[in-house]
């Protein structure tokens, strides 16, 4: 079994914006005459275009029966979070786009499954929000690293972090909006390259840091591309975390590479060497597969690129779809 954990849809329409909400960044996708493509704007600036598969089940289905992938977990793109409106925009449009991904899954035979996104910028709205996945039939929470600023791994949501352990709800944590962009030089797309993995690294090493795991053990947390920077730091945390105990043991009374291995991680890493080496540090047993698809930069052939990374053959299929299958419970 096949599964891919990382891809991402866009809903083929949004609801209007009532008339007494002045958000000026309410998205909208406008199509192309023959419904092949489509431009998502928020407000009136054009974000970029997107072509039929983020929307069109039978066009995604096509796709993973031609590259040997039998199951598919969808996220909604990160730009769609919303974390950045009104609360009340927030919460109408994380529930119109969670509808619109759980119908997708719906009409897809059991070959995609979708997460669902939370208006974070009012927990209680997020809580409340939550009381509906059961019934949506999501798979799980897809968080940014960051909210408006404020670390994900922040103590006010915590309360949401909690009622996702009750109803055995994953989080799948991934880089947004990232900080510092001034200080990148070179063409625009470097922000997202460097950025968004930086941000991943940030919200990971918050929870850990924090002992997210000693207060919601029973909580999964995934993290976007290999956990972004976590394997070039690792060792640094660590000779950090024995040479100061009495800083770092207060917060933090298990060792880094120990407890990073408590966590989840996808493989969109883009080489067989890094996701080899996030293996052996991490555990094989804590990787799922992912393409970061439809995108066009994403992992397309997942057996191909797993394979690359030469690892034993039990490991190689728990990452293809073992592990994924365990966390989310599907039966093969």
């Amino acid at each position: 079994m096949v599964i891919d954990f990382h891809t991402h849809f866009v809903p083929s329409t949004f609801p209007e914006r009532p008339a007494a909400l002045q958000e000026a960044a309410w998205p909208s996708l406008r199509l192309s005459a023959d419904g092949s493509e489509g431009a998502l704007f928020t407000g009136d600036r054009k974000f970029r275009d997107f072509e039929a598969i983020y929307w069109d089940v039978e066009r995604r289905v096509a796709v993973l029966n031609a590259t040997g992938v039998d199951v598919q977990i969808m996220s909604p793109l990160p730009e769609l979070l919303s974390y950045w409106l009104e609360p009340q925009a927030g919460a109408m449009l994380t529930d119109s786009i969670n509808r619109a991904g759980a119908d997708m899954a719906r009409r897809s035979g059991g070959r995609l499954r979708a997460m669902g996104i939370l208006p974070m910028q009012d927990v209680q709205a997020a809580m409340a929000q939550m009381a509906g996945f059961a019934d949506l039939g999501l798979a799980g929470i897809f968080l940014g690293s960051h909210v408006n600023g404020i670390s994900i791994a922040s103590e006010q949501f915590h309360p949401v972090f909690g009622e996702a352990e009750r109803l055995g709800l994953p989080l799948f944590v991934h880089g947004i909006r990232p900080a510092g962009l001034e200080r990148i030089e070179g063409p625009g797309l470097m922000g997202a390259v460097i950025g968004i993995p930086y941000e991943g690294t940030m919200a990971l090493a918050g929870f850990m840091a924090t002992d997210i795991l000693a207060r919601f053990p029973r909580l999964h947390i995934v993290f976007a591309h290999g956990g972004g920077m976590i394997g070039s730091v690792i060792d640094r945390m660590e000779l950090v975390w024995r040479k100061f105990p009495s800083v770092m043991q207060g917060a933090l009374k298990e060792p880094p590479t120990s407890y990073a291995r408590r966590f989840w991680y996808d493989s969109v890493v883009f080489s067989g060497e890094n996701l080899s080496y996030l293996a052996r540090r991490l555990g094989a047993d804590r990787i799922v597969a992912g393409s970061d698809g439809p995108t066009e930069i994403g992992q397309t052939d997942l057996p191909g690129f797993v394979a690359s990374a030469g690892l034993a053959e039990a490991e190689g299929q728990a990452i293809l779809g073992g592990n994924a299958a365990r966390l989310l419970e599907i039966i093969p």
